[in-house]
């Protein structure tokens, strides 16, 4: 006898296709009764009772829209720290900041990109390596991109406790890291922080990608991602590089084919993408 399925829920695939289409999240088999287990509990934090009415919810809610921020925050994996990928952050420094300060004409800021920041950390190494740069004198902006809004108004406050500041290394954390007179609680400096920007956008949705950026750097974001979200994430990536810019990946995360836009570049070791001098055919605001 075929099993009959009662009208109010939903099938669990459909709950995974839409959370893929809107988010380009994709779940193991064995991770699909916690994402259930997530979606009916920001269900009834919303104080509905009905899973089809929830869904349909779900579904007519326009991007960036309330309902999708609760529950992206029980799917989503925020584990970040500073300096994650130590040899990027040293071809950041040593290959890439010499290249484009002195490539940069009459004088324009440089814009470095953190997308998928998390709670920052990447966002503000990214800022202490180029302060330390004293040829290019701060005059640079770091932005810091990610669709959970609540690890974006972590980011915002730059405090961490001290597992988190241990990551920084010590030259840095005496120039760039003081105590809060909170226990166990540092924070960025300001002369950091005013270089940082932070905003909530969502990579999968092209929403609130508005500017051309020197270098992005996205480390593990793709490996959540489905192989056709990371296509577009990847190429939306490259479009909004400048003539020049690097793309920094996290190790073994990538599209299976390159966009057109970008050529491979391998520097002591670290695999990376430069976007192309010449612009091919496609449309750059």
């Amino acid at each position: 006898m075929a099993l009959v399925r009662h009208p109010d829920t939903v099938a669990p695939d459909a709950w995974c296709h839409l959370i893929l289409r809107r988010c380009g999240l994709t779940f193991r088999d064995t991770q699909v009764p916690n994402v259930l287990g997530y979606v009916r509990e920001q269900m009834r934090a919303s104080g509905l009772t009905s899973e089809r009415r929830y869904y349909d919810r779900l579904a007519d809610e326009p991007e960036g829209g309330p309902e999708w921020a609760a529950l992206v925050e029980h799917l989503l994996n925020h584990e970040t720290s500073f300096f994650r990928h130590p040899p990027s952050f040293d071809v950041f420094r040593s290959h890439i900041l010499p290249e484009l300060r002195d490539a940069r004409r009459g004088g324009s800021r440089l814009n470095f990109w953190s997308a998928g920041c998390s709670t920052g950390q990447e966002a503000y190494s990214l800022a202490m390596v180029a302060m330390d740069d004293e040829d290019l004198r701060g005059d640079f902006t770091v932005w810091g991109g990610d669709i959970s809004r609540q690890a974006i108004d972590i980011a915002r406050r730059g405090r961490y406790g001290p597992r988190a500041i241990a990551g920084v290394p010590q030259a840095y954390r005496e120039r760039f890291v003081r105590g809060t007179g909170v226990a166990a609680e540092h924070e960025i400096v300001d002369e950091v922080r005013r270089r940082v920007r932070f905003i909530a956008i969502n990579l999968v949705a092209a929403c609130g990608v508005n500017l051309n950026y020197d270098v992005i750097f996205c480390h593990n974001v793709l490996i959540y991602l489905s192989p056709l979200a990371v296509s577009q994430v990847v190429a939306l990536l490259a479009t909004r590089l400048t003539l020049g810019g690097y793309l920094l990946l996290g190790p073994g995360e990538g599209p299976s084919e390159r966009p057109a836009a970008l050529d491979p570049v391998t520097v002591n070791g670290v695999r990376m993408f430069r976007r192309k001098t010449q612009a091919p055919a496609e449309v750059r605001s």
